[in-house]
C-alpha cells in the first residue's frame, strides 16, 4: 500500500511593527483591546506609543492587574488573548506588548490630557506636550 500525505505549513504571522503606525497595527491593537476585555483582564490604559530613541511603536497596556497579580501573569494574558483575535486580524507580538502598572506616570500623564470611556477608542496624540513632557506620537484606544 502506498499512502500520499500533502502537508500544509501552517504559518503564524504575526503583526510587523515599523516606526510608522499602520492600520494594520491600529487594527491588532483594538484586537487584542477587546479580547483582554472579553477575558475580563482590566484594562484602564491601552495605546500605541512611539519609542523615539528606537523608532519603533510599543503597545502599552495599563492595568492595575500589573500590581495585584504581577507582570508574568498579565503577559500570559496577553498571550492568551492574542489566540482570540479574530482570524483575520494579525496578533501583536508579545516583544512588542508592555504591560504596565496604571499608576505609571506615563498612564497617568495620558489619562490626565486625554479621558476615554471604557469602550475602545481611536485616538491619534501626535506632538504633543503634557506638563512639560513630550509626547512625539501616540494612538490612544482607552484611557479611563
Amino acid at each position: 500500500m502506498h499512502f500520499s500525505y500533502e502537508w500544509t505549513a501552517l504559518v503564524a504571522e504575526e503583526l510587523l511593527v515599523t516606526d510608522q503606525l499602520t492600520p494594520e497595527m491600529i487594527q491588532s491593537g483594538a484586537g487584542l483591546v477587546a479580547a483582554l476585555d472579553k477575558l475580563g483582564v482590566i484594562v484602564k490604559g491601552a495605546f500605541w506609543l512611539l519609542l523615539p530613541s528606537r523608532r519603533l511603536w510599543q503597545l502599552v497596556i495599563a492595568s492595575p492587574e500589573v500590581r495585584t497579580v504581577g507582570p508574568k501573569a498579565v503577559y500570559r494574558k496577553v498571550a492568551a488573548a492574542n489566540k482570540r483575535v479574530p482570524i483575520n486580524v494579525h496578533p501583536v507580538a508579545t516583544k512588542d506588548v508592555a504591560v504596565v502598572d496604571d499608576t505609571v506616570p506615563l498612564y497617568q500623564l495620558l489619562r490626565s490630557a486625554v479621558g476615554t470611556g471604557p469602550g475602545i477608542s481611536g485616538i491619534r496624540f501626535s506632538q504633543n506636550v503634557i506638563n512639560g513632557h513630550a509626547i512625539e506620537d501616540a494612538y490612544l484606544y482607552r484611557m479611563t
